[in-house]
């Protein structure tokens, strides 16, 4: 057959061809190309890397209609295509950036990357920035791209050395709050020898201050699991052991008459007949809440740094203040409170404690000089304004008499305390004063109830047997 022939059928099978796909166009078309296999990529890729330019060529040359038939050239498209698939695998991942900009605080010297062609994962770049600004390039500074992030390494290249060469500025550690952390460190401490801008903004300072909040945070994990800190609410409330409650017990079923404790400074003497007023359903005595409070002042100076300095005074304090025959009477308590009695001026103190009994029923109020306030506590929540009105003027005379100085006390505060523990029964407000203080004393909140009080009396007993307030 000669070539014109040959050409002739050619020309013919063509036309057969595109007769046959308009007619059926179901039955003659090219391969479909597959979509090819996504992947998470961190950051964009140099498209030629992939090959596309060579295929892309490869396919100018083979366009002609007259030279490839639809057969041929769909097979083609899929052999390049599994090609392109498989480059893609096995190509290693290159994170480039086109444009990153550094946004530096003035206030805080904070740094953080902005980049407008990367998706790189927050996780692997966590507190780390880089410093490449658009003034670099003007100035010809080099700038830092991240250039390989592979198994948890973190590699930085300053284009020093070429592009295909990667800089000797590489951590071979996984990137976790501390190792991203030294990560950053790094990257910044580079980036302040290339860009004068950062040195110009100070950001060395801003670096040492991560470092020492890195080394405080580290310090006090370590001390923590070496030294628990103890929860001082809990104090209040720890059990008592089985020898400490048989003694209490025996010391309620002691005679009357048997003197179970004395405590020399103060010379109270505690009996047997005392010291039942703590069991449950008695009313408390002026014996047991005077030593209480001697020993919580005891226990203060054991301990002067864990409690509030105060005052406490005795239940006789009051009614001698404010006697129902004369009045106020501050020259009756005068010299309550000397220097060589005391060893301090009220002054100097947080907060004064003073018991007031009212017929039957125990109260408290409280100079508070912490807080700038009067307050009385009922545990019937009961108010009585006479009381603080003679306080604030006791305080004032006090101070005046003691320390020379006159102290305005119109701007404090009265106040009947509201939010506190209550009594259900009529038998125990001796037992929420003397928690009141102990509590207040301690610095806490009053996070105690009514059914604490079968609890708090065999406490209180223990530890006026014990002479010890804990």
């Amino acid at each position: 057959m000669s070539s014109y022939q040959k050409r002739s059928a050619g020309s013919e099978n063509s036309s057969f061809s595109h007769s046959a796909r308009a007619m059926a166009p179901g039955n003659y078309r090219y391969p479909e190309v597959k979509t090819p296999l996504r992947r998470q990529v961190h950051a964009p890729s140099p498209v030629k890397k992939f090959g596309l330019c060579a295929c892309t060529r490869q396919i100018r040359r083979n366009r002609s209609p007259r030279r490839v038939s639809g057969n041929v050239l769909g097979g083609f498209i899929s052999m390049t295509h599994n090609s392109l698939k498989r480059n893609a695998l096995d190509s290693p991942l290159c994170y480039s950036m086109d444009r990153e900009v550094i946004v530096v605080d003035d206030e805080l010297g904070d740094v953080e990357m902005i980049s407008d062609d990367t998706s790189m994962e927050a996780d692997a770049v966590e507190n780390v920035a880089m410093d490449v600004d658009e003034t670099a390039e003007k100035e010809n500074e080099p700038s830092l791209e991240v250039v390989d992030l592979e198994n948890g390494n973190f590699m930085v290249d300053d284009g020093s050395q070429g592009d295909n060469k990667k800089s000797s500025l590489v951590w071979n550690r996984p990137v976790t709050d501390v190792c991203g952390f030294e990560a950053y460190r790094k990257a910044l401490e580079s980036a302040e020898n290339r860009t004068s801008k950062l040195k110009d903004r100070g950001f060395g300072n801003a670096v040492k201050e991560r470092c020492r909040a890195l080394l405080r945070s580290l310090r006090s994990f370590w001390l923590q699991d070496e030294e628990p800190i103890e929860d001082v609410r809990r104090e209040p409330f720890l059990p008592l052991s089985k020898e400490d409650e048989t003694a209490v017990k025996h010391a309620f079923s002691a005679n009357i008459q048997n003197m179970l404790v004395t405590h020399k400074n103060s010379n109270i003497d505690i009996t047997g007949e005392n010291l039942r007023c703590l069991k449950p359903g008695q009313w408390l005595n002026d014996e047991v809440i005077n030593l209480f409070l001697v020993l919580l002042k005891e226990r203060e100076a054991r301990e002067p740094k864990k409690f509030l300095k105060c005052h406490f005074f005795n239940t006789f304090f009051f009614t001698k203040l404010v006697n129902s025959g004369t009045g106020y009477n501050y020259g009756a308590v005068r010299r309550w409170t000397s220097m060589k009695k005391l060893g301090y001026h009220l002054i100097d103190c947080d907060k004064i404690f003073i018991p007031i009994h009212m017929s039957i029923h125990w109260t408290l109020a409280v100079i508070n000089i912490k807080d700038r306030k009067f307050q009385y506590l009922d545990s019937f929540k009961g108010r009585e304004p006479r009381i603080l009105d003679a306080l604030a003027r006791y305080f004032v005379d006090e101070v005046m008499d003691k320390s020379e100085v006159d102290v305005d006390v119109s701007q404090w505060r009265r106040e009947f305390v509201q939010d506190l523990p209550e009594q259900r029964n009529g038998f125990d407000c001796g037992m929420f004063m003397l928690k009141y203080m102990d509590f207040y004393s301690r610095g806490l909140d009053l996070c105690f109830t009514q059914e604490h009080m079968p609890y708090f009396r065999v406490r209180t007993a223990k530890e006026i047997l014990q002479l010890k307030a804990e």
